[in-house]
C-alpha cells in the first residue's frame, strides 16, 4: 500500500524548475494519450474546433480514470475564456479571448497552467495562419498565456507529413526572425523530445512584443487523416 503522503499536494518549497520541466512533459504526455484515443482518418477534413473539442474531451476521460497518482491534480479545459488583467482596456464577458485547450495541474501552489494554440496545417490551411496574430501570434502579443514562460501549438495535420510543415516553418521564421521576435537565427526551431510518447515536437525561442520578455513554445504535430 502507498504512504498516503504520496497523494498530498506538493509544497511551494518544491524544486520548481524540476517540476516545471516534469509538468511540460506530463501535459505533453496527455496530449498524446487523448491523440491515441481518436480515430485520425475520421478528422481528415473537420474544422479546428471539432478536433480539439473531441481531443480535450479524450484527454478528459483519461483523467476522470487515473492510473496514476499524479493525473489526480490535472485538469483539461477546451476553449477556456481568459480573464485579462484590470488594466483598461479589458475583454470582458463573451468578449474574451478563448484558448484552445488549457491543462493545469493542482499538484502545486499557485496552480500551474499550460496553454495550447491549434491550427490546422492542409492545402487551405497555410504557415501563415499557424505563425499569424491568431496563432503564434496570440503568445507573442501575450494575449495567451501573459504571465508564463512558456507555451504550446498544436499543428492538426491534414496533409502532406510532420517534416514537412515543420521544415516550412522552420524556413518562414528564419525568413524573418525579428517578426516572430526570434533569438537567433542559429538553433531557433529543434527537434525536441520533451515526451518519449511525441517524436514530432519541436521548441522556439521568443521575445514578447509587449515587454520583452523570453517565452518557449513547444510545437507538436499530429497527423489527422
Amino acid at each position: 500500500m502507498k504512504h498516503p503522503r504520496s497523494y498530498q499536494r506538493r509544497s511551494a518549497s518544491a524544486n520548481r524548475s524540476d517540476y516545471e520541466q516534469l509538468f511540460i512533459r506530463r501535459v505533453h504526455d496527455l496530449i498524446k494519450w487523448g491523440y491515441d484515443r481518436l480515430c485520425a482518418r475520421a478528422y481528415a477534413t473537420q474544422e479546428e474546433t471539432v478536433i480539439t473539442g473531441d481531443l480535450a474531451e479524450a484527454i478528459e476521460s483519461i483523467l476522470e480514470y487515473p492510473n496514476e497518482d499524479w493525473m489526480r491534480f490535472y485538469h483539461v479545459y477546451d476553449d477556456r475564456p481568459i480573464n485579462e488583467s484590470i488594466e483598461a482596456p479589458r475583454r470582458r464577458g463573451k468578449r474574451r479571448r478563448r484558448v484552445d485547450i488549457e491543462l493545469n495541474s493542482s499538484e502545486v501552489s499557485p496552480y500551474t497552467r499550460f496553454c495550447f494554440e491549434a491550427k490546422r496545417l492542409g492545402k487551405s490551411n497555410p504557415v501563415s495562419r499557424y505563425l499569424g496574430v491568431d496563432g503564434l501570434g496570440c503568445f507573442l502579443s501575450g494575449n495567451y498565456a501573459g504571465s508564463e514562460r512558456r507555451g504550446g501549438m498544436l499543428g492538426y495535420v491534414q496533409s502532406d507529413d510532420e517534416q514537412t510543415w515543420a521544415a516550412k516553418i522552420d524556413k518562414e521564421l528564419v525568413s524573418s526572425p525579428k517578426s516572430f521576435g526570434l533569438q537567433t537565427k542559429r538553433n531557433h526551431f529543434q527537434l525536441y523530445q520533451i515526451s518519449a510518447q511525441l517524436h514530432h515536437t519541436y521548441v522556439s525561442e521568443h521575445r514578447r512584443t509587449t515587454d520583452g520578455k523570453r517565452f518557449q513554445i513547444y510545437h507538436s504535430f499530429l497527423i489527422f487523416y
